[in-house]
């Protein structure tokens, strides 16, 4: 299945939990309805931004030539690969997002860090 046909598949899911929850509820304020809405359109959105994030090219820097390579923001040197490493990110709407992706090594400042992109 495609990313984007997982997307719309997600979509419909929670499309179809909105529309039981509001069968469920056909007394529901408007400010509970934007609560299960948002609620609802948050799962299917930390699904994109994941899938978007892991798209980079920087989630595996050694594959990548030197010169392609995320630079140093204290030297401007290209990063070393060091390693993959797991991260978690916190969304607007409280979602966690894991990440695993390379950490960056300078080794003239001698830091590691996850890259930017």
């Amino acid at each position: 299945m495609s990313q984007r046909a997982k997307w719309t598949e997600s979509f419909q899911q929670a499309s179809d939990r909105i529309s039981e929850w509001r069968g469920q509820h056909p007394r529901a304020s408007f400010s509970e309805i934007e609560h299960t809405v948002d609620a609802e359109l948050a799962k299917v959105r930390v699904a994109l931004i994941q899938d978007l994030a892991l798209a980079s090219a920087l989630t595996d820097i050694k594959q990548l030539a030197p010169a392609q390579r995320p630079k140093c923001p204290g030297c401007g040197r290209a990063l070393r690969a060091n390693g993959k490493d797991s991260r978690q990110l916190i969304t607007t709407y409280d979602q966690v997002v894991e990440l695993e992706r390379s950490k960056g090594y300078c080794r003239h400042c001698g830091v590691s860090f996850f890259p930017p992109g």
